[in-house]
């Protein structure tokens, strides 16, 4: 009896891409991401907002959103994240966090991987040509440092790709700024993928540039931070979101909306903490790049 393996067929948009290998047709694969691991929500919290948060009060999970915020905790913290989305692909993310020399210091292992792909000709077979697997690694080191009463951080990304055969690797860097205008007005800057990448055909290319800027503003009422970021990207164009993160201690909601081309990403979430703990819920909507992926993530301060 042959083993279950996932059959798409077709072109799928965003993460899905189609791998041409001569005359045969590989789908999905992680070649429609390339080195925009970005795109990869290294925490529910990030995904709760869409993408957006750069100027909010300090968290260090949103450090993937703006390395500034590598400033959000004094102390150790261990974090693992289970991302699932389309079909069977799933992440996984491990962080951790901590002081060193009297400055914050993080890293963050991330990988994306399915197995049981389909191997298939342009003309259609009952059966595929042969199955294999794909795969996406990556580490950031962030590290922080004070610029008078500016919070900076920078973060350094090696990433590994495989599909089928092929295998290349990419290096970048990111940057960020925090700082407060008043008590009530935040505003955040970050620029990233400022590095190379290659193609899986081992060819060079420069790895697309994001730059952005963002406010955050506390709000009266039902209290929390309402965010508005502004990203440029290289690839994509403006990509503006809006967002909102309860003020809650024990328990807090978060959503967010970004506006891509035709429908908008819409998402929404949840942060619960006791003691030492914190879990967190994200749920995502339209996202053209994972389908509607679905996040938790289990944190613990040390």
């Amino acid at each position: 009896m042959k083993p279950s393996r996932p059959r798409i067929r077709g072109a799928v948009p965003g993460l899905v891409g189609l791998l041409l290998l001569g005359n045969l047709v590989a789908v999905p694969s992680l070649a429609g991401l390339g080195w925009r691991t970005s795109y990869l929500p290294a925490s529910a919290t990030a995904m709760s907002l869409a993408g957006g948060g750069m100027a909010l009060p300090r968290d260090i999970a949103l450090t993937t959103v703006n390395p500034a915020h590598i400033w959000g905790a004094n102390r150790e913290t261990v974090e693992y994240g289970y991302l699932r989305m389309f079909g069977d692909l799933a992440g996984h993310t491990l962080r951790w966090h901590g002081p060193w020399r009297s400055k914050p210091l993080q890293l963050i292992l991330r990988s994306l991987a399915e197995d049981g792909l389909e191997l298939r000709g342009e003309t259609p077979t009952s059966e595929p040509l042969a199955y294999f697997s794909a795969r996406m690694l990556s580490v950031t080191l962030s590290r922080g440092w004070m610029l008078g009463a500016t919070r900076m951080g920078i973060s350094t990304t090696l990433a590994y790709q495989r599909i089928f055969n092929y295998a290349a690797r990419g290096v970048w860097l990111s940057a960020g700024w925090q700082g407060a205008v008043t008590p009530w007005l935040r505003w955040g800057l970050m620029v990233s993928n400022l590095g190379v990448g290659e193609r899986l055909a081992n060819e060079r290319e420069s790895v697309g540039v994001r730059a952005g800027a963002g406010l955050a503003v506390k709000t009266p009422w039902p209290g929390g931070e309402l965010t508005l970021d502004m990203l440029v990207d290289e690839d994509q164009g403006l990509l503006p979101s809006l967002g909102w993160q309860g003020a809650g201690q024990i328990f807090s909601l978060m959503a967010g909306i970004r506006w891509l081309t035709g429908a908008p990403l819409l998402a929404t979430g949840f942060r619960f903490r006791y003691h030492r703990w914190s879990v967190s819920y994200a749920y995502s909507y339209q996202d053209r790049t994972l389908g509607q992926p679905q996040m938790l993530t289990l944190s613990r301060r040390l």
